[in-house]
């Protein structure tokens, strides 16, 4: 009898089973069951950086371990296709984060940028270690906070290093468009390079009408130069940020 090609042994079926591709040396082995597994989060998601006027796509997972993944648009063509190998084939990746390119709105318009990733339904699906599937939805939309104004400290501004420090800016109410948004959270960070970074970070609710946080004196030193962002995040994930610069005396 002729032998069937290794490529013909993935096609065929059994009862209650099929032949998968398993992560060693591409072999081939017998699965029991497919069952369908949910990932524990799938987003997609647009960030906006208002000051420095770039965007960029973001593509975030996290579930069983995998040893492949994708992601299909809502033309049903995939976007991104992840495949491990080898040593880490057999351990298995439980978490998957990929972000785009941040082209300057000189080189992409917005109008061109939201064109390459129409709104609607994106689908994950992969495989677990075990050979199930693996699969998640999220829903990708072109709703972009506002940027948030008035950021205090102002950019070039001076503080005293030995007093506490108020870091506030408005609250924001519309998306890009002006039609009206309740942010689901702002993120305020601020930090520095003095010699090793150092980071302070507070996640405040987006229903706060007038966003503030005092940062203690411990966090700041004399004669540096920080760095203040904020970023404004609503239910889908989309985000916005704004940025300022300060120094201490």
């Amino acid at each position: 009898m002729k032998a069937f090609p290794k490529l013909a042994a993935a096609l065929v079926l059994a009862p209650l089973g099929v032949f998968a591709i398993g992560p060693e040396n591409d072999s081939y082995r017998y699965v029991e069951h497919c069952d369908e597994v949910e990932l524990d989060e799938a987003e997609v998601f647009i960030e906006f950086n208002s000051t420095d006027g770039d965007f960029g796509i973001q593509f975030f997972w996290d579930g069983e371990p995998w040893r492949r993944m994708k992601c299909e648009g809502p033309d049903e063509r995939k976007v991104l296709d992840v495949r491990i190998r080898r040593n880490l084939a057999r351990q298995g990746m439980t978490e998957g984060f990929f972000e785009s390119a941040e082209p300057s709105t000189a080189v992409l318009s917005m109008e061109q940028f939201l064109a390459r990733f129409p709104e609607g339904e994106y689908e994950f699906e992969g495989r677990t270690l075990e050979g199930d599937e693996i699969e998640g939805e999220t829903e990708f939309t072109h709703t972009l906070p506002a940027a948030p104004a008035n950021l205090s400290p102002a950019d070039g501004d001076e503080v005293d290093a030995s007093e506490p420090l108020v870091v506030s800016f408005d609250a924001v109410t519309t998306d890009l468009d002006g039609d009206p948004l309740e942010p689901e959270l702002y993120e305020l960070i601020v930090e520095t390079e003095d010699d090793i970074l150092r980071v302070f970070s507070i996640v405040l609710g987006g229903d706060a009408a007038n966003p503030s946080v005092t940062i203690p004196p411990e966090f700041l030193s004399p004669e540096t130069e920080y760095k203040f962002e904020v970023i404004v995040q609503e239910e889908s994930g989309n985000r916005t940020i704004a940025e300022s610069e300060f120094s201490t005396n």
